[in-house]
C-alpha cells in the first residue's frame, strides 16, 4: 500500500448484518471504499478483481470455509493483508491460520467501538507498530515471567514508563493466575503514541478493582490500573476476558 492510497477493504461473510454492521463501522471511521462478498468463491472473485487491501475474512461460511479459501486468497490478491474475523475462540484457531498467511484474529465479540481500532491494530495499519505475545503458566512464577518480558521491551524501545507498565503486568497476571486459575496470555504492543497491554485468562468473571488484603501479595491490579493507565477496560467473552490498559507516550523532547 503506497503512502496516501485510500484503503480498500474486502469483506467475505455470509452474514448479511454482520456485513452491514462492520461496513458501516469502517465508514463510520473514515474507511469508505469498503466491497462486502456473502461466500468464500464471492470473496475470491471480488479479491482478484479488486486486490484490496485488507481483506476481513469469516471462518464459517456454506461451501468452502474461510480457512479453505485463506491460500487461494493470497494469490488471487497477494499484497492484501488478511484478518480473520470470526467468532470462533482464537487461541483454538489464530496459530495455525497465522501459518497459513493470516496477519491478525479479531473475535467479533468486541465491542462495536474498538473493532475498527481492533482490526487496524491487527493488520498493523495503525501507529501500533510492533506486538509481542507471551504464553505464561498456571504457575507462581508467572508475574515474575510477565514483569521481565514486558521491561526487557520497554527497555530496547528506550521507553521511560517501563516501571510502571512492568508493575502493571506483574498485578494482572498475578490476578490471572490466582483469581481466574487460568493460564495467562500476555500481549504487549508499542506504538507511536502508547503502549498497550493486555492480559487474556480463561474466566467470563468481569474484572473489578477490590480492597487488596495487605497481607498478601496481589489484589491491588485495578486500584493500580486506575491510577497508573491512560486508559483500561475489559472485554469479555462465554469463557474468557482480556483485561488491558494503555500509557500514553511522551510526545518527543517532552521529557522533564
Amino acid at each position: 500500500m503506497a503512502p496516501g492510497d485510500a484503503l480498500r477493504v474486502l469483506i467475505i461473510d455470509d452474514d448479511a448484518e454482520q456485513r452491514a454492521i462492520v461496513a458501516r463501522l469502517l465508514v463510520r471511521d473514515g474507511i469508505p471504499d469498503v466491497t462486502a462478498a456473502d461466500s468464500a468463491e464471492a470473496g475470491l472473485t471480488a479479491a482478484a478483481e479488486l486486490q484490496p487491501h485488507l481483506i476481513l475474512l469469516d471462518l464459517v461460511m456454506p461451501g468452502r470455509s474461510g480457512s479453505e479459501v485463506l491460500p487461494d486468497l493470497l494469490d488471487a490478491a497477494p499484497s492484501a493483508l488478511v484478518v480473520i474475523l470470526s467468532n470462533l475462540p482464537r487461541r483454538r484457531v489464530a496459530p495455525g491460520l497465522m501459518q497459513r498467511g493470516a496477519v491478525g484474529y479479531v473475535e467479533k465479540f468486541v465491542p462495536a467501538q474498538r473493532l475498527v481500532h481492533e482490526i487496524l491494530v491487527a493488520a498493523a495499519l495503525t501507529d501500533v507498530a510492533r506486538r509481542h505475545l507471551l504464553e505464561l503458566p498456571d504457575q507462581p512464577t508467572a508475574p515474575l515471567l510477565g514483569r521481565r518480558f514486558a521491561r526487557a521491551l520497554l527497555a530496547d524501545a528506550d521507553l521511560s514508563m517501563a516501571d510502571d507498565v512492568a508493575l502493571l503486568v506483574s498485578e494482572l497476571v498475578s490476578n490471572a493466575v490466582v483469581h481466574a486459575s487460568s493460564r495467562p496470555r500476555l500481549e504487549v504492543r508499542i506504538g507511536r503514541s502508547q503502549v498497550r497491554v493486555e492480559v487474556r485468562d480463561e474466566s467470563p468473571e468481569q474484572a473489578l478493582p477490590r480492597t487488596p488484603d495487605l497481607e498478601t501479595p496481589g489484589g491491588r491490579g485495578l486500584l493500580l490500573i486506575e491510577t497508573l493507565a491512560s486508559r483500561w477496560g475489559t472485554d469479555r467473552d462465554v469463557d474468557a476476558k482480556r483485561v488491558w490498559f494503555e500509557i500514553d507516550r511522551e510526545p518527543p523532547g517532552s521529557g522533564t
